[in-house]
């Protein structure tokens, strides 16, 4: 059974006072609110797009690659 493991959303403060919810899988605001606890209605509904998830992941691997020293 493949278990998907939710994303941790920190919450960023802003100038004006509202608040940004982040998900740390694919670094996209989930949303912002004047409201820190309207947050969680979309975080338990965020999903990851996987095309978002797929570039972050091969942008990692060629960071990886071009930081090695031969």
């Amino acid at each position: 059974m493949l278990l998907h493991q939710r994303s941790i959303f920190p919450h960023r403060l802003n100038p004006n006072g509202s608040y940004d919810s982040i998900c740390t899988e694919c670094h996209q605001t989930v949303a912002s609110s004047l409201d820190e606890d309207g947050l969680a209605a979309y975080e338990r509904n965020h999903a990851c797009n996987p095309l978002r998830l797929y570039q972050l992941a091969e942008d990692q691997l060629r960071s990886e690659r071009t930081s090695y020293s031969y």
